[in-house]
């Protein structure tokens, strides 16, 4: 038993040997068969796939080289069409700028412009004096609704002044209120700007108003309750009144007017006061009328910008000469005058600025509101009337910009009997188109502004 237990033992052993070494056979010989298929299929497929790769890289590099050549077209034509559009924008910017340049040159220096600037000799530079007192922003008096105030008196006990509406519809009012600002209400209308009025001594009210196509001097009857106007005078010798602008009346009822200048107000009194700054046409003049005989005779010749009048109870009438920077002063008796001429003497000259409207009080104390400051390049070009034309032909806007007032600067001047000079100066910017003493008080109107500033003097 034990024997054939060790024969059984030795041949399952042997038996387990032998299917080792066949499995191990076996195995080697699929790896042979392995690679010996691969050698086949690399010897049978490998040109065909070489010829299809080669064919595939042909055919990429046509492709690549159509589209570069495409590619090069495109860029070609694009480049092509960039010139192409060069020179017709070189073409059209020659054009633009001979069109600029001609355009320029026709409306600075050829295109027809309502005055003829004339060459003058430009005043002398005075020093200023002293800064005096500073209008506050807090002193106002508010007129909601109406805007550019042009003329302001006083009369027992109520602010009379002269407004344009402030709407789209305009148009021209003279208005009254306390001193205070309270009961502000409506004197009369008018068409047009109302620049200048004042009182006879019956209580009519004579005013100037300018439209579009000139103006005239009226006369409006007011009792208190509502006035009627009437025209007085529109034309002198056939010749239509240009831009009346101020209005003194004296004590025997005779009516003194102002014509700033020969220009045209269609653009409004203040662009007509610059038109005549710059030009210098020296075609201002002032007039009186006589109730009475209903007449009208020239008392001065010759303003460059006769903007504003005043009359003392003496019988001296005073006259701003915007142009000149001076105040002459004239007997209010005296008939055809000529600025600067014999017996036209000069009560100021040499103002820091061109002087517009003027007031007096009743210790004689002389007040000028200066619609601009004084302008170095006009007066130092004043003998060149192609750049002073070239200034007028510039747009409204532009021109504001060469005289605009800055804030800070002098607004108005009191010059007292005795010689003594006060400045009054202001933190808004724009001209003073209005003045007008009233006890310890200097009422200010200021263009374009909503209210009345007001500085204690």
């Amino acid at each position: 038993r034990f024997c054939a237990q060790v024969c059984y033992t030795e041949t399952i052993r042997n038996h387990t040997h032998f299917k080792e070494k066949r499995d191990h056979t076996s195995m080697r010989i699929g790896l042979v068969e392995l690679l010996l298929i691969l050698l086949i299929a690399a010897l049978s497929i490998g040109p065909s796939a070489a010829l299809w790769v080669e064919r595939w890289m042909r055919r990429a590099q046509r492709s690549t080289a159509a589209a570069a050549r495409r590619r090069a077209a495109q860029e070609a034509q694009r480049a092509a069409e960039r010139e192409e559009v060069l020179q017709r924008f070189q073409k059209l910017s020659i054009v633009f700028v001979f069109c600029a340049a001609a355009a320029l040159v026709w409306g600075l220096v050829l295109r027809p412009i309502d005055v003829t600037v004339t060459p003058y000799t430009a005043p002398e530079v005075q020093p200023m004096p002293d800064a005096g007192p500073t209008a506050e922003s807090g002193d106002v008096l508010s007129v909601t609704g109406w805007r550019d105030i042009s003329c302001i008196r006083e009369r027992d006990g109520w602010l009379y002044f002269a407004a344009q509406a402030d709407t789209r519809a305009g148009g021209a009012a003279l208005l009254r209120m306390r001193e205070d600002g309270s009961g502000l209400s409506s004197i009369l209308t008018a068409e047009g700007e109302i620049t200048g009025f004042d009182f006879d001594p019956d209580g009519d009210i004579w005013y100037t108003v300018v439209t579009a196509s000139g103006g005239a001097l009226c006369r409006a009857g007011y009792d208190g309750w509502g006035a009627a106007s009437e025209q007085i005078v529109t034309q002198i010798d056939g010749t239509a009144l240009s831009c009346p602008t101020a209005v003194a009346v004296g004590a025997d009822g005779s009516v003194y007017f102002t014509d700033a200048a020969a220009v045209s107000p269609k653009h409004g009194v203040e662009s007509a006061l610059r038109m005549e700054l710059v030009a210098h046409t020296g075609t201002g003049n002032v007039y009186v009328y006589d109730p009475a005989a209903r007449t009208v005779q020239t008392v001065l010749t010759g303003a460059a910008g006769a903007s504003g009048l005043a009359l003392d109870e003496n019988g001296t009438l005073y006259v701003s000469d915007l142009g000149t920077r001076c105040v002459w002063s004239v007997e209010a008796s005296a008939r055809g005058l000529t600025a600067g001429g014999r017996n036209c003497g000069t009560a100021l000259t040499g103002l820091p600025g061109y002087p517009g409207a003027l007031a007096l009080d009743e210790d004689g104390t002389l007040y000028i509101s200066y619609r601009w400051a004084r302008a170095d390049w006009l007066e130092n070009h004043a003998d060149s009337t192609l750049l002073r034309g070239a200034a007028l032909r510039l747009s409204q806007t532009m021109q504001q910009n060469l005289f605009s007032l800055p804030a800070g600067s002098i607004r108005a001047e009191a010059a007292a009997p005795g010689g003594g000079r006060l400045t009054i100066s202001g933190k808004k910017a724009g001209s003073t188109t209005a003045l007008c003493p009233v006890g310890s008080r200097l009422y200010l109107a200021i263009s374009g502004e909503t209210e009345l500033n007001w500085v204690r003097i």
